[in-house]
């Protein structure tokens, strides 16, 4: 059948095709052929496509719609939720604004393209509600009547839940939280170390985090890491990662063993193939001498003697947790008094604006070298303030994290 200009036709063109197949839908049961083909003589066929509105909520409506072939879906709306209820084959709709005289409740469109019977009101009232439609009618109604409940019903189910994991997403951010040092009193048994932190989160929960730890009266303990991924198992990995160099850098005198050993135990039944990228030191405060390995992860900037920052050539290692054995070379760096480090996620370089450019490294390293700051906490907060009038509000798909470090000696 060909159906153009507005797509409705007359009915009257398919009588004979249809009067046959309609007399089996619920709505003409135990009518005549006779009683549907007077019923098609004053209706017409509609098509509509994929997406294309049928009946717009809260109109007027003089039309009972038959589901011929297709699909449709009524949408309902209710503040910020949408339900979709699907309409099949030999379904009506628009019976109860013409019972009730009121506009339409909800919007119906196209889900498949689909033909449909409009039946005008007169017809409906004539020739089907003083018939045996009425039961008809009644029957197809109470159907989907507890349709529309059990869609109902299973969207507060989702909306319980939603709210029931946003609880627990909550919990969880504010148990990993209270993990990581607070930013602002890192070391603070240490005047020799101006030191200050922050991290964002993209999500209630991520994958970052740094670290700062007296281990004696003259070594500290710095990291920093991103997990993999997002969301909860990155949380995860990420807590397993922290607790692991906490317990073996604290027990274990040997720096050049702690890497490859916090490795080793993230890599064993690792079936996700989940990996952290770390730098992390160790900072004598007497002599100045940093050890520092990094696994996989972006050079920190580095300011020495009175200079600019830059980005320190470090030594290459692999990712943590992928493979098990690998290998970790640790570098060595020497601090005078004033020398400052400056460590980040890439979540700070790869920070992207609506116009889908990135804050890369030279945005960064202009920020560092754009003034003198009185202190790490100044330089940080500085550093943050640029990438959020960078990114403006573009959506924040990464965590970032900034961790800044100055050595004063002894």
């Amino acid at each position: 059948m060909s159906l153009s200009e507005a797509n409705i036709h007359s009915a009257s063109q398919l009588i004979s095709e249809l009067e046959s197949g309609l007399a089996n839908y619920d709505l003409f049961k135990d009518f005549t052929h006779e009683q549907v083909r007077k019923i098609l003589q004053f209706s017409t066929i509609k098509q509509i496509d994929p997406g294309e509105v049928l009946i717009e909520s809260n109109q007027s409506n003089d039309t009972l719609y038959l589901l011929i072939t297709g699909e449709l879906r009524i949408i309902l709306e209710k503040g910020d939720t949408e339900i979709s209820i699907p309409i099949h084959e030999g379904e009506c709709l628009g019976e109860m604004s013409i019972v009730m005289e009121r506009p339409t409740s909800a919007m119906v469109i196209g889900h498949e393209t689909s033909q449909i019977l409009c039946i005008p009101d007169y017809v409906f009232w004539e020739q089907i509600m003083i018939r045996k439609g009425v039961r008809n009618m009644m029957s197809m109604m109470a159907s989907r009547l507890q349709r529309t409940n059990h869609a109902l019903i299973r969207e507060v189910e989702e909306q319980i839940k939603y709210k029931h994991l946003e609880k627990e997403l909550e919990t969880a951010g504010k148990i990993q939280a209270s993990m990581v040092p607070n930013g602002s009193e890192l070391l603070p048994n240490h005047p020799e170390i101006d030191a200050f932190a922050m991290s964002k989160q993209a999500r209630e929960v991520g994958g970052d985090f740094y670290d700062a730890l007296a281990l004696d009266d003259e070594r500290i303990y710095i990291a920093i890491g991103d997990v993999s991924g997002k969301g909860m198992p990155a949380a995860l990995f990420m807590m397993r990662t922290f607790t692991s160099l906490r317990m073996l850098i604290s027990n274990n005198p040997n720096f050049d063993e702690v890497m490859p050993s916090v490795n080793d135990l993230l890599a064993r039944n690792n079936e996700d193939m989940m990996f952290v990228s770390i730098f992390a030191g160790v900072l004598n405060i007497r002599t100045g001498l940093l050890q520092y390995v990094n696994g996989g992860h972006n050079p920190p900037f580095v300011s020495l003697e009175g200079g600019v920052y830059y980005a320190l050539d470090v030594n290459k290692s692999p990712l943590v947790g992928i493979m098990e054995n690998a290998r970790f070379e640790v570098g060595e760096l020497q601090l005078q008094p004033g020398d400052s480090l400056l460590l980040y996620t890439d979540g700070i370089t790869e920070a992207m604006n609506s116009q889908s450019l990135m804050f890369d490294m030279e945005r960064t390293q202009s920020v560092l070298n754009g003034r003198q700051y009185e202190s790490m906490k100044e330089m940080v907060q500085a550093l943050e303030e640029a990438i959020e009038a960078f990114v403006g509000e573009a959506p924040q798909h990464d965590d970032f994290t900034i961790m800044g470090l100055r050595y004063s000696g002894v």
